[in-house]
């Protein structure tokens, strides 16, 4: 069978490692450079809810009278109070309550390692109710339409339609601390998130293990590759050198992953696999030479439009599974202070309840920032007033209007992975829009 230019995008796309035929990575460093490695270790870890999150059922409120007016407003898919993981936020002393399928989160945040952040969107600049019906256009989240959304969580700019990702923007100014491997690892294939403006991301293969690059492949690719030098066929030899950098990417996660071996029982669930792999990437973390990395990972499918009551508390019981292992790991691996864990999905849904038992596309939601390394056992933000019509709902079904950007929060975690003002206001365009500036994290 001959080789189209297809086919061999068809066959690549098996690799275990993707990597960019235009722009493969070269910052490999010298073993005398690992050796000498001395900056502190810091990873993020972006775990995408894609389909909406119920941030209603995620996270509520304990005050008496509010909880009496949410379970008056959806009484078909509202929550028990007595099934509620209970939380506190530090700085108020007021008390929530978390799904009840998130227990280790829950027990994370009480332990001073995690936040919620209320009531996020995507959001240009602080905005009123009244400014956002009178420019609906200039606010691309109040679509409520599931790509938009995911592009403009996952680009952080509500202001202009980008194509790269905050993730990726900050792995441009870390490159250079990543070591042999480019600074961007997604163990939930391609995304805008991993996309920087010179960077390139290496894609985990899905499944239990790191995916091995057929044989068959390897030999047919370089066949071509030897058969075609002399006449200088330049997609041959490009892709050579695509599969040559691959494989030696795929070598070198393989040595990584296996250089410590944890203890820690992960949940067999594929987000639990994915989530067991970042975590013995980070241990190998010396054999890539990495003090810094970013990771990007899927999780569940929250459109919740029917039996949501089942959907979201099964997608939220593995989610929570997954976290909890994870954490357990890192303390494990002594490294519960050098990782952070943040949670993103398209949108929220709306506060009324559908007639199939589900809610519908929002705007705003509640999201979660875990890590030992953070100012924690925080709900930074208040809630959405609980009710139809209200200062904070855009269509009179409960699709809140975000009263914190995806900038500001995001913001927050570039300037924990260390980035400085000006590599900040680069990264996040729409920061200089917000007065109150980004969301602090430190200690």
């Amino acid at each position: 069978m001959s080789i189209t230019r297809r086919n061999f995008i068809k066959f690549g796309t098996q690799f275990g490692v993707a990597a960019s035929a235009s722009m493969l990575w070269t910052n490999h460093v010298s073993a005398e450079a690992l050796s000498q490695l001395g900056q502190s270790y810091k990873a993020l870890v972006l775990i995408t809810m894609p389909g909406g999150n119920d941030c209603n059922n995620t996270l509520l409120s304990m005050d008496a009278k509010t909880y009496r007016d949410y379970t008056a407003l959806r009484p078909s898919i509202a929550l028990d109070i007595n099934t509620l993981n209970p939380i506190m936020d530090s700085t108020s002393s007021n008390a929530y309550g978390l799904h009840p399928s998130l227990k280790n989160i829950a027990a994370l945040h009480n332990r001073g390692r995690g936040v919620v952040v209320a009531n996020v969107g995507s959001l240009p600049k602080p905005s009123t109710k009244a400014q956002v019906l009178q420019s609906p256009s200039l606010y691309p989240g109040m679509s409520m339409s599931h790509p938009i959304g995911i592009q403009q969580w996952e680009s952080a700019q509500a202001s202009a339609t980008v194509n790269t990702g905050w993730g990726g923007r900050i792995a441009d100014y870390v490159s250079s601390d990543s070591g042999s491997l480019p600074p961007v690892i997604s163990a939930g294939g391609g995304a805008t998130f991993t996309i920087g403006k010179s960077v390139q991301a290496v894609a985990l293969q899905s499944g239990s293990a790191f995916a091995a690059i057929p044989a068959s492949l390897n030999a047919v690719i370089g066949s071509m590759a030897a058969t075609n030098k002399s006449v200088q066929n330049e997609f041959v030899q490009q892709h050579a050198a695509l599969r040559a950098e691959a494989m030696a990417s795929q070598s070198i996660l393989d040595r990584a992953s296996s250089s410590v071996t944890l203890k820690t029982p992960f949940p067999i669930s594929t987000f639990g696999r994915g989530m067991q792999k970042i975590a013995q990437i980070m241990a190998g973390r010396s054999t890539i030479g990495a003090s810094r990395q970013v990771f990007y990972i899927q999780q569940g499918e929250y459109d919740t439009h029917v039996n949501q009551a089942n959907l979201q508390g099964m997608y939220l019981d593995e989610l929570d599974a997954g976290v909890g292992a994870f954490f357990a790991a890192l303390d494990e691996l002594g490294l519960s202070d050098e990782v952070i864990v943040c949670t993103h999905s398209d949108f929220g849904r709306t506060l009324q309840a559908n007639v199939n038992g589900g809610s519908d596309h929002g705007w705003g939601g509640h999201h979660f920032i875990l890590g030992g390394g953070i100012s924690g056992g925080r709900v930074i933000g208040s809630l959405p007033e609980m009710g139809f019509g209200g200062p904070s709902d855009c269509n009179g079904l409960g699709a809140w209007i975000p009263a914190q950007s995806v900038t500001q929060m995001t913001a927050g975690l570039g300037q924990w992975m260390g980035l400085n003002a000006t590599q900040l206001n680069d990264v996040f365009v729409d920061l200089k829009s917000f007065p109150s500036g980004l969301i602090e994290l430190s200690n």
